[in-house]
């Protein structure tokens, strides 16, 4: 634990600082995965299915604050860096972005707002960069469509 965590230098204390830093982004992974993969909803019994299911939850809550952290640190980097170009193409054919068209590559904070526009992001509420709960929505408004992508490109 970082309180307790002895510092006989300078080096420890930044391990300790930088650990402190890092709270934030575990309590952020902690709401999406609540609020937005909906962990303690589970209507499972048994507690290796539970476990099981909680295990992939955590997956999805971790894979969307890493999209959530690229767009807001890295907006500029290709969007393959999270996502796959059967992702890419189903985001540019349901959100048909003006000037993109299914092979391209755009950024990643754009891929992200137009996931995020899926899932009901307009910016005006809070006016900030898109969070979980739109990236979430988004997603999941994604998942259908994907399979079509994914049939078609089998094709």
């Amino acid at each position: 634990m970082l309180p307790n965590y002895p510092v006989h230098s300078f080096e420890d204390a930044r391990l300790v600082v930088f650990g402190y830093t890092q709270r934030w982004r575990v309590e952020e992974f902690h709401k999406t995965w609540k609020s937005v993969c909906g962990i303690e909803d589970t209507l499972l019994a048994e507690a290796t299915r539970i476990v099981i299911w909680a295990v992939i939850l955590a997956a999805v809550a971790m894979r969307i604050e890493r999209m959530k952290y690229l767009a807001r640190m890295s907006p500029d980097a290709p969007a393959s860096e999270e996502l796959t170009q059967a992702e890419i193409d189903t985001v540019i054919g349901l959100t048909q972005p003006k000037g993109y068209k299914r092979g391209d590559m755009p950024t990643i904070g754009l891929a992200v707002r137009w996931i995020a526009d899926l899932g009901g992001y307009t910016g005006k509420s809070s006016g900030g960069p898109p969070g979980s709960i739109v990236i979430g929505r988004g997603l999941m408004w994604m998942a259908p469509a994907m399979k079509l992508v994914e049939k078609n490109d089998e094709n």
